[in-house]
């Protein structure tokens, strides 16, 4: 399926909680569509300059190539040429074979950026997840300082408890020695 610029703009995405800015989305995508459109005006430009060329039978010329900025894909296959001259005819599928490279280079580069800038962002959304404190962590964190908290009183309570239980013991202790001396 050939995607088009109004496909492209005219798309609507789901959002999710933790999703993509659709401001961003939508920057992104406004970006690709007008490269798709110059992507087209420079096609059809080409396909009308070996249009004359070819209608003028002048001996034939490569044309200068400069590839865009930002490669996009081949909205088209390029149509196999006609009505030509012989000679020219054993010239036109070089060019037409380099201007396919060209292109499959472009799609191959744009691909490499496309799965770059998803990686990135990828690696954004996880950073900014990993700065975000979780409330439920937080929450456990309170829990756990006040069960510790509470373990030290205890503790305490204990450590005074036994000292006065020996205390208590010692003093009973000190009753029977002095009440056995008396019977």
């Amino acid at each position: 399926m050939a995607i088009t610029v109004t496909m492209i703009e005219e798309k609507e995405f789901k959002t999710k909680v933790r999703g993509y800015d659709p401001v961003e989305v939508d920057e992104f995508l406004d970006a690709i569509c007008d490269e798709m459109v110059d992507m087209q005006n420079t096609i059809q430009t080409l396909r009308e300059q070996l249009k004359q060329r070819a209608e003028q039978s002048a001996p034939f010329a490569p044309l200068p190539v400069t590839p865009p900025p930002m490669p996009a894909s081949p909205l088209a296959p390029i149509p196999q040429m006609t009505g030509l001259k012989e000679e020219e005819e054993d010239r036109v599928p070089v060019d037409i074979e380099t201007a396919q490279k060209l292109l499959a280079s472009t799609q191959r580069i744009c691909d490499e950026a496309l799965e770059d800038a998803r990686k990135r962002a990828e690696e954004i959304i996880q950073e900014a997840e990993d700065q975000v404190p979780d409330p439920e962590l937080t929450d456990l964190e309170a829990q756990r300082d006040s069960v510790r908290a509470e373990i030290e009183r205890m503790k305490k309570d204990a450590a005074d408890f036994r000292k006065r239980f020996q205390n208590m013991l010692k003093d009973q202790n000190e009753m029977l020695n002095t009440q056995t001396e008396l019977f």
